[in-house]
Formats: C-alpha cells, sequence, structure tokens
C-alpha cells in the first residue's frame, strides 16, 4: 500500500533557490550575513568591494543584491549609479545597507535607485520580507513584459494578415472592374446583332467564364474582410478557418477572371 501510495503521489518541480549577491568592505559582516541568509534557504555569494561586485555581476546577476552603504574607494552609491546605468542591470533589485539611520542617507540611496534598505543590525525576518516582496515584484514584472511582447507579436500578425488580405481583396475589385467591362461589352455587342437579325435580346444576365456568379462571390470576400477587420480591431483572434475559406474564394474568383 505504501508503495502504491508514493506512486500515486504527484511529482512537484522543486522551488528555485533565490540568489543573493552580498557586497561588504568587512569580512566579519559578509560572514554574519552569509551565515543568516543560507539559514533562510538562499543561495549566497559575498565580495568585499564594490569593484568586486561589478566583475561579479558582469558573469551572473543574482535575485537580489544586498549593497553596503558605506565601503572605500568605491561606496555603494557610486556602485547603484553605474548599475542603473546599464540597460542589463537596471532592473535588477538592490537593498541598500547602511549603519546610518539618518534620513540623508536613505533618500541619497533611494534617489540613486536602490529599491529598498535596511539598517544595521539587520533584523533578517524583516530582510528576508523585503527580499521575497522585490523578487516578487521583478518576477511579475517579467511576466507582464512576455505578455507585452506576445500581444504585440499577435498585433503585427494581425496587421498583416489585414494588410495581405487588403491587397488581395483591391487586386479581385480590379479584376471585377474589367471582367464587369468586358461583359457590358460583350452584351452591347450581342444586343447590337439581335437587333441587327430581329432576334429577341437574352434577357438572363450575362454571367462570368465558368457559370460562377462573379458579383456574389466578391460580395461573400468583402463581407468576410469586413468581419475580420472587425475582428482584429476589437482584439479577438482571427479565425483562421474563415481565412482559409475566403482565401479559397479568392482563389475561384482569380480562376473565373483568368
Amino acid at each position: 500500500m505504501n508503495r502504491m501510495t508514493l506512486a500515486a503521489q504527484p511529482v512537484r518541480d522543486p522551488v528555485p533557490i533565490l540568489t543573493v549577491l552580498v557586497v561588504d568592505d568587512m569580512q566579519a559582516n559578509r560572514a554574519v550575513i552569509g551565515r543568516r541568509l543560507e539559514k533562510l534557504d538562499y543561495h549566497v555569494t559575498c565580495v568585499d568591494s564594490g569593484r568586486a561586485a561589478l566583475a561579479q555581476l558582469a558573469e551572473r546577476l543574482p535575485d537580489v543584491l544586498l549593497l553596503d552603504y558605506m565601503m572605500p574607494q568605491m561606496n555603494g552609491i557610486e556602485v547603484l549609479r553605474e548599475l542603473r546605468a546599464s540597460p542589463r542591470t537596471r532592473e535588477l533589485p538592490v537593498i541598500m545597507v547602511t549603519a546610518r539611520a539618518e534620513s540623508e542617507a536613505i533618500v541619497e540611496a533611494l534617489a540613486a535607485g536602490a529599491d529598498d534598505y535596511v539598517t544595521k543590525p539587520i533584523d533578517f525576518e524583516v530582510l528576508r520580507a523585503r527580499i521575497e516582496t522585490h523578487v516578487s515584484k521583478r518576477s511579475d514584472a517579467m511576466h507582464l513584459q512576455r505578455a507585452n511582447a506576445a500581444l504585440d507579436e499577435r498585433a503585427t500578425m494581425r496587421s498583416m494578415v489585414l494588410a495581405d488580405l487588403e491587397t488581395e481583396l483591391k487586386d479581385e475589385i480590379r479584376r471585377r472592374q474589367e471582367l464587369e467591362k468586358k461583359l457590358a461589352a460583350a452584351t452591347a455587342l450581342g444586343t447590337r446583332s439581335g437587333s441587327a437579325t430581329g432576334a429577341e435580346p437574352d434577357p438572363q444576365p450575362a454571367k462570368a467564364p465558368g457559370g460562377e456568379d462573379l458579383t456574389m462571390m466578391l460580395n461573400e470576400i468583402a463581407n468576410r474582410f469586413e468581419a475580420t477587420f472587425a475582428a482584429i480591431m476589437a482584439g479577438r483572434t482571427v479565425n483562421l478557418a474563415q481565412m482559409a475559406e475566403t482565401r479559397s474564394l479568392l482563389a475561384r474568383v482569380r480562376q473565373t477572371c483568368a
């Protein structure tokens, strides 16, 4: 029974481990932060300077950057400004860590592009909540970007289909006009010939070669074209079966006009 029960259980995809890059010039701080974050089930990488952080980010982006405010040579604000200037790291969630609780430091960090901040000594439960919040926001933003890209692609495809159908319809209208002129000329010639011989003119309207009702087919194509255009303008998915039927009608019209 136990084997059957275990076999029946669905296999779930493992939850991805979030990665955090910690930037702090103090070895003791890196050790404490890294150890505590690993206990919270994060994968942690630590570097000791702003330059080392930029080098690390050039190779791989973490889910969150935990950036110390005060560092020699290149402080956290300078690192942050470089990150926000690059398209690759512009959206990377950055949480500034500072021992200063003054409002000036917080305002400076946020103005430079920090997503959030924590002060030392760090409350790791608060830090965890903020990490999860910003990772979730970034994930939602990425999903939205992909959804928008998919919509743009669909809109482009619809525009291409619409332009294609419009071109084909214009061609068929031109062929119809040419054929109507030929039919009118042929009808007029038949009327003159009947008058000359004393025969009654044919009361039936002339049809296109092959017996196809050209006017009816062209009206149907126009109706289908208008329905497709209305669907595109309303943001609905174009009915591919109807498009195939429209193309079939266009092919019949071409054969009729040939």
